[in-house]
């Protein structure tokens, strides 16, 4: 707490994900080549222009405004995840998942509002999960914090799964939310205990639908059901399977021939066949290394909002991560998931790099909104009127 060395920039962590995102475009145009042509690479690049732009103003963006108006920045998350339901809501591959905002020529402005509710949860749960201010410790989180918090995981996520049947970005929501608890101090045993009941509740919700039955037994056996319920899988695992150790070689693979969007979720299946066990291995040892990164910042950050708000956003990134190969290696039922960074689709991307703004503001100044929060707060308490004796010169460089 008494460190106050100037802080800097994680630019191993910036290097990453620039390497990422440049990966994911030619992964992009690759997979869906010749079936697109051009127009998903040129969608993907602006999307990635766009990403770039909320990177900076993530970077740059006031981490007391994110504490003060976390209760907000839920609430219109929540109304844009329901706004689905309206006329504004696009139906693509028989999912309702994505707001149309309008049309440039033939580029049509989608948006998925879960991605920001990614965001918008991890927001709210390092609000309620540490003191009222900003420098506080879990310890004196009370109880009825863990339920508020317990409640708006299971809001966004029974919202997610009610309303646009999403079963992968629901289980995505439960990971951060449980991942985020323990942080938070909750001990192991009723993590386990909530694990556990959320594992029931998630079968209960499997077997309520016969699709999905059929895809948890076409998982058991995907090359039974190839022509029907796993055709993606089926084909996704002989694409890995016949990439080998080198693979085939960049445009060279079969298995986005077949796969349906194959630039989209299945997007690692045209990795692991064109660049094999080297390439794919690889490309999991970046996103590994982005989310040790990103732990690390949660680590060395010296607020409890700001130790929470970092590992959430190491956690989105990681379960996503892990979902999506799991799906793809076939170690799960097949679900809807995203490779970070790597997959097709802007608004994942976006807020992708928002965050990643975020993380690198509390990187490269992990004290400052802390002494500011303080320095406001005995100010205000000594003068009574709002204003801190502290000269602004110190609360910019942060060792008022």
């Amino acid at each position: 707490m008494t460190n106050m060395r100037p802080a800097k920039e994680d630019r191993v962590l910036t290097g990453a994900v620039l390497l990422l995102v440049i990966i994911g475009l030619i992964v992009v145009y690759d997979a869906s080549f010749p079936k697109q042509g051009f127009s998903q690479l040129m969608k993907q690049t602006i999307w990635a222009g766009a990403g770039l732009v909320a990177y900076m103003v993530g970077r740059r963006f006031p981490l007391l405004w994110l504490h003060k108006g976390a209760g907000a920045f839920a609430f219109v998350s929540m109304m844009l995840m329901l706004a689905v339901l309206t006329p504004l809501g696009v139906e693509r591959n028989g999912a309702v998942r994505w707001l149309k905002l309008g049309q440039i020529g033939a580029l049509e402005i989608l948006v998925q509002p879960s991605e920001l509710g990614k965001i918008a949860l991890i927001v709210l749960l390092a609000r309620l999960l540490c003191a009222p201010n900003m420098v506080g410790s879990c310890e004196n989180v009370r109880g009825r914090n863990y339920l508020w918090a317990l409640f708006s995981i299971l809001a966004t996520a029974g919202v997610v799964v009610a309303v646009q049947e999403d079963l992968g970005t629901a289980l995505v929501f439960v990971g951060i939310g449980v991942g985020m608890l323990f942080a938070a101090g909750l001990p192991f045993r009723r993590v386990a205990l909530l694990v556990a009941l959320l594992a029931v509740a998630c079968v209960l919700f499997i077997f309520q639908k016969e699709y999905r039955i059929r895809r948890v037994v076409a998982f058991t056996q995907p090359f039974a059901y190839m022509h029907t319920t796993g055709y993606q899988l089926a084909h996704s695992l002989m694409g890995i399977g016949s990439g080998g150790i080198w693979g085939t070689g960049l445009g060279l693979g079969r298995a986005k021939e077949f796969l349906p969007a194959a630039e989209t979720d299945f997007v690692f299946a045209t990795v692991a066949e064109e660049t094999g066990v080297f390439g794919s291995t690889a490309l999991i040892a970046l996103l590994a290394l982005v989310s040790w990164r990103i732990f690390l910042v949660a680590h060395r950050a010296q607020a409890m909002f700001l130790l929470l708000l970092a590992s959430g956003v190491g956690l989105m990134i990681a379960l996503q991560s892990l979902l999506n190969l799991y799906v793809v290696t076939g170690a799960v039922p097949t679900t809807g998931v995203p490779l970070p960074f790597i997959s097709y689709g802007g608004s994942s991307l976006v807020t992708l790099l928002f965050s990643i703004g975020l993380v690198q503001k509390i990187a490269s100044n992990p004290v400052l909104e802390r002494v500011k929060e303080v320095s406001h707060a005995r100010a205000a308490g000594r003068r009574g009127n709002g204003r801190s004796s502290v000269p602004r010169r110190e609360y910019r460089r942060g060792v008022a």
